[in-house]
């Protein structure tokens, strides 16, 4: 997401699901055709080969399991912005949407889709972030960041760059993004750069090559290895919820209801776990604890500090 994704590229591929097969013998009674409904999954993504072959596991089962509420085969939409994929849930051609919380919540507060689950990937229903910088570094706190530069995953992560980066525009700081890590920052803002993987990320705060970065605070540990005695961790964000399942407002629901309780019990059995584990790992749905409105606040008022990253 971020400037990197732009309008105009959307795939539509439908899944069938029960095709109503050739007529049996006499003797055999004939099977009921598949219900005509379908159930359309969006999603965003640069690369929607992939994206598909990723997510048609995941709708071939639900769109298996909801006849009895109408539905016979599934879609999957895949756009390249969260603009357009608004767009798409404006106009009734999307009715869910799965994404981590930013994007979903932007979405949320543009369209008429409301959050209904939470979903856990890796065995994780939330995640924050750490800024940290080398111990040594004269960095005290984020104020000390100011003039200085700082590495980000990649514009669309949301533990990597959207949450950190509103975290500390929240705590006052100006945030402005540089190409050249090595770049001149006046003292009155923080500079930027994306890395564009983690890994680079600790890579090049233990080299100072930068002052400053943001990860998973899931992976800081692990990226930082025998050499986490050599950083200090700056801030750690309030977690936020690792995905969000959105369902459009107009979709009928006895439909909502049964995906809602689809969902909830697909990590007890089998084959249901087996759909989960291709669908990028995931673990499980689950409600939110506290109520949505209660859960995505934080997000909510953090938002307006990366609105344009989202919006592009």
């Amino acid at each position: 997401m971020g400037s990197r994704l732009h309008l105009g590229l959307l795939l539509t591929i439908a899944i069938g699901c029960g095709q109503a097969s050739e007529p049996p013998p006499s003797s055999v009674a004939a099977e009921q055709p598949a219900p005509a409904g379908v159930l359309t999954i969006g999603s965003v993504s640069l690369n929607p080969t992939h994206e598909y072959e990723v997510v048609r596991p995941f709708v071939d089962f639900i769109a298996a399991n909801l006849h009895h509420v109408g539905i016979g085969r599934g879609e999957v939409v895949v756009v390249s912005s969260l603009s357009h994929m608004i767009e798409e849930l404006r106009e009734g051609r999307v009715d869910l949407f799965i994404d981590s919380p930013f994007p979903a919540v932007f979405v949320w507060q543009h369209t008429d889709v409301e959050p209904i689950l939470r979903r856990w990937k890796r065995r994780s229903d939330v995640y924050r972030s750490v800024v940290f910088t080398r111990a040594d570094s004269g960095v005290e706190s984020v104020v000390d960041l100011a003039g200085r530069i700082i590495a980000f995953g990649e514009p669309f992560s949301t533990s990597g760059f959207l949450m950190p980066k509103a975290a500390l525009a929240s705590a006052g700081l100006r945030m402005v993004n540089y190409e050249d890590p090595a770049a001149s920052i006046p003292g009155d803002r923080v500079g930027y750069v994306f890395s564009n993987d983690a890994e680079n990320t600790m890579f090049w705060v233990l080299k100072q090559k930068v002052v400053a970065g943001a990860v998973n605070a899931d992976y800081f540990e692990a990226l930082a290895g025998d050499r986490i005695s050599e950083l200090r961790i700056l801030l750690t964000t309030d977690a936020v919820p690792r995905n969000v399942v959105c369902a459009r407002r107009g979709l009928d629901p006895k439909v909502v209801q049964a995906i809602e309780d689809l969902l909830l019990e697909m990590h007890l059995n089998d084959e249901g776990r087996a759909s989960l584990e291709k669908f990028e790992e995931t673990t499980r749905f689950d409600r939110f604890p506290g109520g949505s409105d209660q859960d995505l606040a934080h997000i909510l008022t953090l938002l307006p500090h990366v609105q344009e990253d989202l919006g592009q």
